[in-house]
């Protein structure tokens, strides 16, 4: 059981209470796309200008889409996934997310509703990696077509093998991004960011939890492993891990296809598929 003292704490801590409050004190609405607005964490932002600064447009981390620390949540998810950071083609993140603002009767409906979601990922209070279908279908699609359906085909033979509907699957499980900013290429480099801390801290509680859900790590192992302070080989720690099966170059896979080939040992997939279909 998680206390729920300790947990509010935990949350009333987080850098991302107020990210949204912050951003729309100095615009007249909320945007899928904020073209004339730079809305990297404050906290973040002397890291991240010095980062862009020596690279490349493909690899710059993108000044001007919501921050996606975590999607889902991860204090009530079966299986969390420990990936990268989001990324970024320009026909999707912004081009299409402009033809949404502007095509819709109301133009800020689908930029609201999609706020709301991000919103209750950010104070924890969204209960699945997606907005509702059942509720919504247009923001759920509209959602969809702005991560250019990446995670719902990513997670497609993970659903099917649990048995789970499309809601109810995605209610089981959570994305943590070692760096919540997009980016066509990202570079696996250490940037320390401020707002990491709090990420880790939400791993460091979840693993001392009875409950304690089951972390996949699809991207940056050693990344995430510097983050934590954790030798995911360390036997304390084997059975909370999942890790990728390694290439020739003895590397883990970098495509994040969630598949029974994809991990370290024969069983893994079969214990993440098992985790998500077990009520806690």
């Amino acid at each position: 059981m998680i206390c729920s003292n300790t947990l509010n704490s935990i949350i009333e801590s987080s850098p991302w209470r107020n990210y949204l409050h912050d951003i729309y004190n100095q615009v007249d609405k909320p945007c899928l796309y904020y073209e004339h607005l730079d809305v990297i964490h404050p906290d973040d932002k002397q890291i991240v200008d010095a980062y862009n600064k020596d690279r490349q447009s493909d690899c710059q981390l993108n000044r001007h889409i919501l921050a996606v620390p975590f999607q889902g949540n991860p204090f009530t998810a079966k299986v969390v996934f420990l990936t990268l950071n989001p990324g970024y083609l320009e026909r999707i993140n912004k081009d299409a997310a402009q033809m949404l603002e502007s095509s819709s009767i109301n133009c800020t409906r689908f930029s609201l509703r999609i706020h709301e979601y991000w919103s209750a990922c950010y104070d924890h209070r969204a209960s699945s990696i997606f907005p509702s279908k059942k509720e919504n279908r247009d923001i759920y699609t509209a959602f969809q077509i702005l991560g250019n359906w990446y995670w719902y085909d990513m997670f497609a033979p993970l659903r099917r093998d649990t048995g789970l509907a499309n809601d109810a699957f995605a209610e089981k499980v959570a994305i943590m991004q070692l760096i919540p900013y997009h980016s066509t290429r990202c570079e696996k480099v250490t940037l320390n960011l401020p707002t990491q801390q709090y990420t880790k801290q939400i791993i460091h509680y979840m693993l001392e939890q009875p409950n304690c859900p089951k972390f996949v790590v699809m991207r940056s192992e050693k990344q995430w492993a510097e983050l934590l302070g954790i030798n995911f080989q360390d036997p304390k720690y084997r059975d909370k891990f999942i890790l990728r099966k390694r290439d020739k170059n003895d590397k883990p896979l970098r495509r994040q296809f969630i598949t029974e080939q994809a991990f370290a040992e024969k069983n893994d997939y079969a214990t993440i598929a098992n985790a998500i279909k077990t009520d806690l």
